[in-house]
This record gives C-alpha cells, structure tokens and sequence, in this order.
C-alpha cells in the first residue's frame, strides 16, 4: 500500500463534501430562505396589524373626545331643562292660581247678576 498523501486527503475529502455534506447544506440553506421569507411575512403581517391597531387608537381618542363633548353638552342641555322645568311649574302653578280666580269670579258675577235680576223685579213691583 502506497502512503497517504496530503493531496490525496484533500482529495477524498473534497469528494466527501462534495457528494455528502454540501448538498445538506444546500438543502438546509433552501429550508432556512424558506424559513425567512415565512419570517418576512409573518413581520410584515405584525407591521400591518400594528398599522391599523394605530389607526383605531386614534379613532378611539378621536370617538372619547366627542363623546366627553356630547356629555358635556347634556350636561349644559339638562341644566337648561331644569330651569325651564322650574319655569314650567311655576306657570302651571300661575295658571290654576288664575282658573280658581275666574271661576270664584264667575261665580260672584253670578250671584251679583241673581241679585240684579232679584232688584229689578221688586223694583217692577213697586212701580
């Protein structure tokens, strides 16, 4: 047997990377750029939900200032009710004050119209 020389090490195991191990890496390589696009996706997906997460939040302060807008407007409104619904009472209280007065005034009219007619009948009587 002939020795073992450095050139036909190399050789051999040019040929072992050759036929075994660099097709490996090769197809590890093509599973980790498969890997990385999915990874890609997958973040750009993340940038997209982070996008539109963004764009609710500013629509949700964007609906809590108009709501607290709308509240304090009720506020205002309610207030306002308030008074007109003291106002109101106060009226109707007015106006059944003033009916009482009418009718206790027809009835006086009444009575002074009985005792017209009572007077002009006696005077009839004594002429």
């Amino acid at each position: 047997m002939s020795p073992i020389t450095k050139k036909d090490m190399l050789d051999t195991l040019s040929d072992f990377y050759g036929k075994f191990i660099e097709p490996e890496f090769k197809a590890i390589r093509g599973k980790l750029d498969v890997h990385d696009q999915h990874f890609k996706d997958l973040l750009d997906h993340f940038d997209r939900i982070y996008t539109r997460f963004e764009r609710l939040e500013t629509e949700y302060f964007s609906i809590t200032a108009a709501v607290g807008r709308i509240e304090q407007r009720l506020d205002r409104v309610e207030a306002g009710m308030e008074k007109i619904g003291g106002k109101l009472d106060l009226e109707i209280f007015s106006k059944d004050r003033l009916e009482k007065e009418i009718g206790d005034l027809k009835q006086r009219v009444s009575t002074l119209q009985d005792r017209i007619e009572d007077l002009e009948k006696r005077l009839k009587t004594f002429s």
